[in-house]
């Protein structure tokens, strides 16, 4: 299965004015000579994030990244009063991509989506073809009254009745027969914040508690952040109610216009948020368009299947850029992330995965989500005490907040651990004062970007002991 590039770094940004008192936050990435791609957020109102930078080979491609209006780092946000919402909408959009294009002086880029992001790329792409490489579409949505339906009128409830009672808990009793999206718009443009606050939370702990296959701790609890929540409600409760300004049926009924474009689609079979038949219809009047039904995913975009197929695409609509040469399925164990590295380093007993990127040794370890109760597993880097007991940092590249795993043993501090062949049980403990220090320079000096992480944040980046039980 293939993962994740590694991480990388902007090697310029900027804001760029798009009108009615907009700028949008931009960035490129990778090789500035490399093949133009433009990567298209969910949503909407959902902000990139460093990992979407990750879905691109930086060797090959030049990847630009950005923050649609009123959403992420582009101001105004729209958990801010002074957002204007009229002057947000999907044709607003098409039209700061553009805008955005000729300011980097691109002339065509592939165009990758997900989720909204698929609404995006297929309205930006039937409405300027000439400018379109590829198309890479996930999570296929059309924003048609079915789609919307399904998932904010109570079809998604049969499948997440617990998860929907807790959309519904904001709504009042006698309105929860109404349209669900209106009653919503009312409370998310209510003044007071004990109003919208909660609704807000609600409509987005919705998504949150949806897009993954399996329900995750640490995504919820991102759904959940209220302001995130709060931009995002806005945002998706603005577009959804006006069908995306878009016609029912446009996008299936223009999409001829793409006949000549290269396209993949891939879907998640169990895909709960925009559901797999939107995306096989799509590959029906899109004869060209190749649709990949992934078996065992759901909505997000780095569950391990889907994860595979989306670098899979990028990696193949590279392959005939210069540069190029080094098949995928050759990557060393050095190009190893997330549930690649630790499906190889189980299966190997370390032998592929431990010595990682820069010579970092890694070990796997297992924590209980504290919220599923259920195992959540991560390589991370590590180097051991004194006494033989192997030491990680919780740095999650210097964010603001603690990562996942972190939270999950504060709430459960036993834990299991792998080094190589070595598994075993242990306690985890967050370290102090001078036994930090200490160790926090072994950690660095294996892996010095710590120190540059520490710099990037206002938290102290825990330092944890597994004592062996």
């Amino acid at each position: 299965m293939l993962g994740l590039y590694p991480e990388i770094e902007p090697y310029v940004q900027g804001m760029l004015p798009v009108g009615d008192g907009n700028e949008i936050y931009w960035e490129e990435c990778g090789d500035p000579e490399g093949k133009p791609v433009i990567f298209l957020h969910g949503g909407p109102g959902g902000g990139s994030s460093p990992r979407h930078r990750r879905l691109f080979d930086p060797a090959r491609y030049r990847i630009v990244l950005f923050d649609q209006r009123g959403c992420g780092r582009s101001t105004p946000n729209c958990a801010t009063p002074e957002a204007d919402l009229s002057v947000n909408t999907t044709w607003h959009l098409v039209a700061d991509i553009e805008r955005l294009r000729e300011h980097l002086d691109i002339e065509h880029w592939m165009v990758f989506g997900g989720s909204w992001g698929s609404v995006l790329g297929l309205t930006y792409a039937e409405t300027h073809p000439e400018r379109v490489t590829e198309l890479v579409l996930r999570g296929v949505a059309t924003l048609r009254v079915k789609e919307l339906q399904w998932l904010y009128g109570g079809g998604a409830a049969f499948l997440f009745p617990e998860a929907w009672s807790r959309f519904l808990a904001p709504v009042p009793y006698s309105r929860r027969q109404e349209n669900l999206i209106e009653v919503y718009h009312e409370l998310l443009s209510h003044p007071d914040p004990a109003v919208h606050g909660p609704a807000a939370i609600a409509w987005s702990r919705w998504e949150g508690e949806t897009v993954k296959l399996r329900p995750q701790d640490e995504v919820i609890d991102a759904f959940s952040d209220p302001a995130f929540a709060l931009a995002i409600a806005r945002i998706e409760n603005h577009y959804f109610r006006h069908g995306g300004w878009l016609a029912e049926d446009q996008l299936l009924r223009d999409a001829g216009k793409l006949r000549d474009i290269p396209c993949v689609l891939v879907q998640g079979r169990y895909d709960v948020v925009t559901p797999a038949i939107t995306a096989w219809e799509l590959s029906q009047v899109l004869p060209s368009a190749e649709l990949v039904m992934v078996g065992d995913s759901g909505h997000a975009f780095d569950e391990p299947g889907t994860l595979h197929e989306l670098i899979s695409a990028t990696d193949r609509f590279a392959s005939d850029w210069r540069g190029a040469g080094t098949r995928q399925d050759e990557r060393n164990a050095d190009m190893l992330f997330g549930d690649e590295h630790v499906r190889r380093y189980e299966e190997t007993d370390g032998e592929v995965g431990h010595d990682w990127e820069k010579g970092a040794p890694c070990l796997i370890l297992t924590t209980k989500g504290r919220k599923t109760g259920e195992d959540r597993k991560f390589a991370l880097i590590y180097q051991f005490d004194d006494q033989g007991n192997p030491v990680i940092v919780a740095s999650k590249g210097g964010a603001p907040e603690d990562p996942g795993w972190y939270k999950n043993l504060q709430a459960n501090p036993e834990v299991k651990a792998q080094v190589k062949a070595d598994k075993f049980t242990a306690r985890a403990r967050t370290l102090e004062g001078e036994e930090r220090a200490k160790l926090w320079e072994k950690l660095a000096a294996v892996w010095p970007d710590y120190n540059e992480y520490a710099k990037k944040t206002d938290r102290e980046i825990p330092v944890v002991v597994l004592e062996r039980v």
